[in-house]
């Protein structure tokens, strides 16, 4: 931080150089005929004036003519040649104006950066050493954004200084402040679908986690905006699982996953809270499935033959595009996993793509751990388990629950496995070492 304030401080003196140098030049040294030489030139016409008027060649109406005529000449001369000397001096309104630049010039610049730049970048916890250098780095940030809501009284219409001002305060874990400069900055731009995703955050975060009420009001105000905003649909998900309407969580996080970058840990991180919420809605169908099968296989004159048959053809059509097995834990595993760890199973394309075909979410209290792997439970309707004759699979057990791999994972891996396959066998046999985001 202090390289940047000397940096700013040498460009700010050379621009004050190159303004004050002009206003007090002085006039460059040759200027004209120095006096001196002046004056002997005109001696000499006077002494010649004399030698003419003795040897009878001027009268002395002539001689006093001639001598009025060079004493004007001289007096002329010397004017013009003390001018330049009066002008090398700089002007009183030159210096006033020099000192003014050199008083307002600097001042001005740090204004300016206030105002427009963004000091607050500048206190890193890399500019600081030790632990107590740490804290006055907190106290003189919050220093800074109490200028900033002061400044902000003066000038309220200041749309952009609100927006930072609210995001300087979530940054600081005070919600109630944010939601309140978020407010004002919702206000002034009225149709930012970002500026309003951000507020139903905050929101939340100041009613205990809550995205319901005001929040979910601003989650619908920014989704009506754009309805491709990233963070409102991902809050809209989340929203919807609060209130229990799964169908609409999965419908947004779809939304979501299909414009994310496949191998960001966003949308990694989407997948396995899509995994986990679509295995969910397919427990909870699964008796209203079985019951509406035998009504299926009761039509009039034929028995049960041709729903059986249909039936049966579905189902094949569904194996095809399956990929089942069982994950056992591995008697070299690196440590023994929590009861309540995650556990992840994948299946990814074989080309090494890290977006996830299919995600199947369970506890390590679980295994082993009979799966199915199928369309159902893809990220991105266009990146399908059914598209793939061939596929990688991994399981993972996770203690954070994160869906980006972290040191210390139990893995374990198998493949390329046939799309189609049933009895495939993956063992968890292995560690994810420290520095590795596979």
């Amino acid at each position: 931080m202090s390289l940047f304030w000397v940096l700013c401080a040498c460009i700010v003196g050379v621009a004050v150089l190159c303004l004050l140098v002009p206003l007090l030049r002085r006039t460059p040294p040759g200027t004209g005929v120095q006096p001196v030489s002046r004056t002997a030139v005109y001696r000499a016409q006077v002494d010649e004036l004399g030698r003419d008027f003795d040897a009878g060649a001027l009268d002395p109406a002539q001689r006093a003519q001639e001598l009025d005529h060079l004493g004007r000449r001289l007096l002329d001369d010397a004017a013009h040649a003390t001018a330049p000397q009066a002008a090398s001096a700089a002007p009183p309104r030159a210096t006033l104006l020099a000192s003014v630049l050199l008083a307002l010039l600097p001042s001005a610049a740090i204004v300016l950066y206030l105002q427009l730049g963004n000091p607050m970048v500048l206190w890193q916890d890399d500019d600081h050493a030790d632990a107590p250098q740490h804290l006055a780095s907190g106290a003189q940030v919050e220093a800074m954004v109490t200028q900033l809501a002061q400044r902000l009284r003066a000038q309220p219409d200041d749309a952009e200084g609100w927006e930072l001002l609210a995001r300087s305060y979530t940054v600081l874990e005070r919600p109630a402040d944010a939601s309140a400069a978020y407010a004002r900055a919702v206000a002034l731009q009225p149709g930012d679908a970002r500026l309003r995703a951000d507020y139903a955050d905050v929101l939340a975060s100041a009613d205990g986690g809550s995205l319901q009420g005001p929040a979910r009001a601003q989650i619908e105000a920014a989704l009506a905006l754009d309805p491709r905003q990233p963070k409102a649909l991902a809050l809209a998900g989340s929203a919807a699982l609060q209130r229990g309407d799964k169908l609409e969580a999965i419908a947004r996080w779809e939304q979501l996953v299909a414009q994310l970058p496949p191998d960001s840990q966003t949308a990694q991180r989407i997948a396995a809270d899509l995994a986990l919420v679509r295995a969910e809605v397919r427990a909870g169908d699964a008796p209203a499935t079985k019951a509406a099968a035998p009504a299926m296989a009761t039509g009039p004159g034929s028995g049960a033959t041709g729903p059986d048959r249909t039936a049966a053809d579905t189902t094949a059509a569904l194996s095809a595009s399956q990929v089942a097995g069982r994950v056992t834990l591995g008697g070299v595993a690196g440590r023994k996993p929590g009861p309540d760890e995650v556990l992840f199973v994948y299946a990814r394309p074989i080309d090494g793509s890290r977006m996830p075909l299919a995600v199947l979410r369970r506890k390590a209290s679980d295994l082993p751990l009979d799966f199915t792997l199928d369309d159902s439970l893809a990220m991105r309707p266009d990146l399908r388990l059914s598209g793939h004759a061939q596929v990688m699979l991994q399981a993972r057990i996770s203690a954070s629950g994160q869906a980006m791999p972290q040191p210390g994972d139990l893995v374990g891996s198998a493949g390329p496995v046939a799309v189609g396959s049933r009895q495939v066998q993956l063992v968890i046999d292995g560690e994810v070492p420290p520095g590795d985001r596979r």
